[in-house]
């Protein structure tokens, strides 16, 4: 088990090798099921956040991008999107996406057969782990229900996402659904065309928490949000944050802006085909990590 943990890229493989230690699974490759409603957006989650030691984000990029192509070279079927923060402290956010929470246990014994077959791999997830300051790693499911157009969301094509993360005190779940299915269908009935998936944690934080993804091709696209909100204030009689349970949930709301890394994601075939088939940087990426390096001492 201890050898285990020590040969991990991050805190989500841990979770896969102390599965798979607990009985012989057969290998299976991890796979999103795409249908036409919910397009390629996984039914379940395996969040993992990698907070790094400041100065650290270079040889964090680095060695995780030595990782991947460890992965792909050795035909490892463990796919993960890499989102690299743009605000808020250094860190990235691993997205694994899955069809369900039997899927992340299977997927465990891809993982084992592929790292005891190149201890190479293990070397460097040793290294890249100790750029790590602390993490975490949350379990979520998909909630069709608070989604927004989510056939039309992939995060393998996409530049940049929104993250907004909400927390409140048990017992007002009904209330928050209703607050995000009202904007949905105010977003629907003006045909705006900015889809965003919700995730309900599952286990991972001790309050109630649900887990918004916006995806974003460019930064601009924050702007056109803020002139459309704007508006809709202006012409809401009862606006959302003066709602009587918003008070009394005590709501919190975190959000945080990535770029999709794509140097240290692992896509399946499929979504690399998708992205272009490159591990290179756009234009885009490029100016946003110089614009970080500059913002950060």
């Amino acid at each position: 088990m201890q050898k285990q943990f020590s040969l991990i890229r991050m805190g989500s493989m841990a979770l896969l090798a102390c599965l798979t230690s607990a009985g012989n699974m057969p290998a299976a490759a991890q796979n999103v099921t795409p249908t036409p409603e919910t397009g390629v957006t996984p039914s379940t989650l395996l969040l993992y956040r990698a907070d790094l030691f400041s100065g650290k984000e270079t040889a964090y990029e680095q060695t995780e991008a030595e990782i991947v192509q460890g992965y792909m070279d050795a035909k490892i079927p463990i796919y993960w999107s890499a989102l690299e923060a743009v605000t808020g402290s250094p860190h990235v956010l691993y997205f694994d996406g899955f069809d369900n929470f039997a899927d992340i246990e299977r997927s465990g014994a891809d993982l084992a057969q592929g790292l005891d077959a190149h201890p190479e791999i293990g070397t460097a997830q040793q290294k890249l782990a100790d750029l790590v300051a602390a993490t975490r790693t949350v379990l979520a499911f998909r909630r069709d229900d608070l989604g927004y157009r989510l056939n039309k969301i992939n995060l393998a094509k996409t530049n940049f996402v929104r993250v907004a993360i909400f927390q409140f005190r048990a017992g007002y779940e009904d209330e928050f659904a209703d607050a995000i299915r009202t904007r949905a269908r105010m977003y629907e009935a003006n045909d705006i065309d900015t889809p965003w998936m919700v995730y309900q944690v599952h286990s991972g934080y001790p309050l109630p928490t649900y887990i918004e993804f916006q995806p974003m091709n460019s930064l601009s696209q924050i702007d056109d949000a803020l002139d459309r909100n704007a508006k809709v204030r202006r012409g809401e009689a009862r606006p959302l944050a003066t709602q009587k349970w918003i008070r009394d949930a005590d709501l919190s709301i975190d959000i945080q802006i990535y770029r999709v890394s794509q140097s240290m994601s692992h896509l399946s075939p499929a979504n690399e085909a998708a992205a272009g088939g490159t591990k290179g940087k756009s234009a885009s990426q490029t100016a946003t990590r110089k614009y970080i390096l500059r913002a950060r001492p």
